[in-house]
């Protein structure tokens, strides 16, 4: 019997993937992280009381790891120099990457263990004719996670396990009702660490040397004032602050400069970028120029594109037609039909 490590966060997706993997006979141990003091997804001492409940009815040992430190270091440090550049993070991916099939898959080695699984929606496949390990969206496509971890290495995703990539939401709220888990659901969107969403808040708390600074159009008008770019994002139109007489978005954002520049919702439309770090997933290298389907958000619907590598790690990345709000600071997803190809962090819009 195979051990394998099960990350429980208390929830009905984690809490069915160890009952799943037990059921298939594997020898399961669930595990806890905990990352922020005032987590509302998996670090408050309710959460992890209702893992260690879950665990208990399951018959599997439980055991909780502290990682603040290591939040603190790997995610929340990034996610706020992303913040300084006037760039939108995307600390999900990085939390996935450093930590939960990071550090994470150190201490499966330590309890006895060679694979992690967790709750996430997607599958792995082993190409045997390609020696690779493949990562794909899961069954359900409204709750697909692929994206979300586009940046695991081969290593890693040789290591991972996802007991709902064949199974839809409805059917995993049926397992969960039969076996008689009684838990609300958390399907809040909202940064972990930032249970009531002020980012702002969050980065003026952390320190960070805040500025006021102008809000201006495409001819640099002045129209206004801002509190500090971090509490903007490109596309945004709520909350600007400005009063124009008509709908005005978030355009771009200068770190340098301290400024935002607003504009109208077709300004938002763009069609090419560059992108840095790139990650090749499921194929070993980009020959040319690679047709395929990139998502630049979790809830970006994917859309055709060509991929050019222009160095080792940094590629160019043109739509087919035009995509409204491309970020910088957000990551690109690389996909053949269901199939994540690889990814990149969009570091620049071209036109």
């Amino acid at each position: 019997m195979q051990k394998i490590v099960v990350a429980m966060s208390g929830g009905i997706d984690s809490s069915v993937a160890a009952y799943l993997l037990k059921k298939e006979g594997w020898d399961v141990i669930g595990v806890t992280m905990k990352l922020w003091e005032d987590c509302s997804k998996c670090c408050l001492p309710n959460n992890i009381r209702k893992a260690k409940k879950v665990a208990e009815k399951l018959n599997i040992p439980h055991y909780m790891v502290d990682f603040r430190k290591e939040l603190k270091k790997e995610v929340i440090e990034y996610f706020l120099d992303e913040y300084t550049k006037g760039r939108t993070p995307n600390p999900c991916c990085v939390c996935n990457k450093a930590l939960k099939f990071g550090l994470l898959l150190n201490e499966v080695r330590k309890l006895g263990a060679n694979y992690i699984a967790t709750g996430h929606y997607a599958k792995v496949e082993y190409n045997q004719d390609k020696k690779r390990w493949l990562l794909k969206e899961g069954e359900d496509k409204n709750k697909d996670q692929s994206y979300f971890l586009a940046l695991l290495s081969q290593e890693q995703i040789s290591k991972a396990i996802f007991p709902l990539g064949k199974y839809r939401k409805e059917k995993v709220r049926g397992i969960a009702k039969d076996i008689g888990l009684k838990m609300a659901e958390r399907e809040s969107e909202e940064v972990c660490f930032i249970p009531d969403g002020d980012i702002l808040n969050f980065v003026k708390k952390s320190k960070l040397d805040v500025k006021e600074g102008l809000i201006v159009d495409k001819e640099g008008n002045i129209l206004g004032r801002h509190n500090g770019i971090a509490g903007y994002t490109i596309g945004q139109r709520r909350g600007v602050g400005i009063a124009v007489g008509k709908p005005v978005y978030v355009i771009g954002l200068d770190a340098a400069s301290n400024t935002i520049t607003v504009g109208k919702n077709e300004d938002l439309y763009k069609r090419k970028f560059i992108a840095e770090g790139l990650n090749l997933v499921s194929i070993p290298k980009i020959d040319l120029k690679l047709k395929c389907l990139v998502k630049i958000r979790y809830k970006h619907k994917k859309t055709a594109a060509s991929i050019e590598v222009i160095d080792k790690d940094k590629v160019f990345v043109e739509f087919e037609r035009l995509q409204r709000a491309i970020t910088p600071g957000q990551l690109a997803v690389f996909y053949e039909e269901d199939k994540v190809l690889g990814s990149a962090w969009i570091k620049k819009i071209i036109s």
